[in-house]
């Protein structure tokens, strides 16, 4: 990450668009729910998402309002048509509590102009404690100042108790007014395994024997993969009434 990610290609302040670092491909075919979001129907990933209905796309708020037009669903590469279904934005709706100055309640949903033939993913409103294994995916850059992933990679992070990620980050919070509140969860830390730039609005997962369930969304972050700074995540628990 950088310093509190947001799409890089169309943010540089705050890293506001994570990427996959330290992570490794994902298995082709195995997580059809995760979506690319991009300005044209075979453009470039800009951000990421989840279907969690057959018409609905949750993502980032952050990520709307630039100009991304098309959802790139089931498909293991971030740009083309060559696999998977674009699909057109209907309507955008952020979260009606989401505040762009501290990236509270980043939560957004794409209503679609049809309904995706792909299987959705569980989402899951129950709270998670600290220290449980996560996995994030998406078609981030692999390094700070990389170049964004062609193919879709995912990493193991795990959850951060939320006192301590307060801690290791509130150093940073006045460079972009963002901290850490309770609409966030953090995850990661550990130097060399993190979410990225580009990764904004991906999913953040719980994970057992092979079925995963929606516990966040990426959020921002600081830098990318270093140690004691983690992945800020929207916690999906925190909008149960909106989504």
């Amino acid at each position: 990450m950088k310093v509190a990610f947001v799409l890089s290609a169309l943010f540089t302040s705050v890293d506001a668009n994570l990427k996959i670092v330290g992570g490794k491909e994902a298995v082709v075919g195995q997580h059809l729910y995760v979506t690319g979001i991009r300005s044209s129907a075979s453009g470039i990933d800009s951000c990421g998402g989840s279907l969690i209905a057959p018409n609905v796309v949750l993502t980032a708020a952050h990520c709307m309002g630039h100009g991304l037009k098309y959802v790139a669903i089931g498909s293991h590469y971030n740009s083309g048509t060559k696999d998977g279904e674009q699909i057109t934005i209907k309507q955008e709706i952020k979260h009606p509590k989401y505040n762009k100055k501290t990236s509270s309640y980043d939560f957004g949903v794409y209503i679609l102009e049809r309904d995706s033939k792909f299987p959705v993913v569980e989402v899951s409103f129950d709270n998670v404690e600290a220290d449980t294994p996560t996995v994030v995916r998406g078609w981030g850059t692999t390094s700070s100042a990389g170049s964004p992933s062609k193919v879709l990679l995912e990493v193991g992070v795990d959850v951060v108790n939320q006192e301590q990620c307060i801690k290791w980050l509130s150093g940073h919070t006045g460079v972009d007014g963002f901290s850490v509140d309770d609409s966030m969860l953090c995850s990661g830390g550990k130097e060399g395994e993190d979410a990225c730039q580009g990764d904004s609005g991906g999913p953040l997962t719980v994970e057992t024997n092979g079925s995963a369930k929606l516990v966040g969304v990426v959020s921002w972050g600081l830098k990318c993969a270093e140690k004691n700074k983690p992945g800020v995540y929207s916690r999906i628990s925190m909008a149960r009434d909106f989504i």
